[in-house]
C-alpha cells in the first residue's frame, strides 16, 4: 500500500466530500436550516466549535475512503468502478441509518434527510473517486531489501 498516495487522494478526497456537502447545504438548505432555528428545532449556537470539527471529521472520511480504496484495490481491481462501488457502499452504510432515524424521530422534516442522504452519497462516491484516480501503488521493493 503506498500511504503517500493514500494521505494525498484522501486529502483531496476529504475537500471533494467538503465541497459537495457544502454546496448541498448552500443550495437546497439554508433557508429551512435558518427556519429550523427560529422554532427551535436547532440551537442558534452550536454547542461545539462545528466548523473546524466538522472540516477535521470530512478530511477523516476522505482519508478512510482512500484507505479503503487501497485496501480493495488488489481484489476487486483498480479504477473508477471499483472507487465508485466502494463510495456507494461506505455513504449508505454512513448516511441511511442516521437520516431515515433522523426522518423517523425527529421535527427536522424529510426534504432535510433525503438532501443529506443524497449530498452524503454524492460526497462519498465523489470522494472515493477522487482517490482512487490519484492512488498509484508504489514501486516494488528489489528482492532482500526492507518493505
Amino acid at each position: 500500500m503506498n500511504a503517500k498516495r493514500v494521505v494525498t487522494g484522501g486529502i483531496a478526497a476529504g475537500v471533494a466530500i467538503i465541497i459537495v456537502d457544502f454546496l448541498a447545504s448552500w443550495l437546497f438548505l439554508m433557508e429551512r436550516y435558518r427556519l429550523l432555528q427560529q422554532g427551535g428545532v436547532y440551537y442558534q449556537k452550536p454547542r461545539l466549535p462545528f466548523f473546524p470539527v466538522w472540516l477535521l471529521l470530512m478530511l477523516g472520511m476522505g482519508l478512510g475512503l482512500a484507505w479503503l480504496y487501497a485496501a480493495v484495490r488488489p481484489r476487486l481491481g483498480p479504477g473508477p468502478r471499483t472507487a465508485a462501488l466502494l463510495g456507494l457502499v461506505v455513504g449508505l452504510m454512513i448516511y441511511t441509518p442516521a437520516n431515515v432515524m433522523t426522518f423517523a424521530w425527529t421535527h427536522e422534516g424529510g426534504f432535510v434527510a433525503l438532501v443529506r442522504l443524497a449530498a452524503g452519497l454524492v460526497g462519498s462516491v465523489g470522494g472515493a473517486l477522487v482517490a482512487g484516480a490519484l492512488y498509484q501503488e508504489g514501486a516494488a521493493a528489489a528482492p532482500g531489501s526492507p518493505a
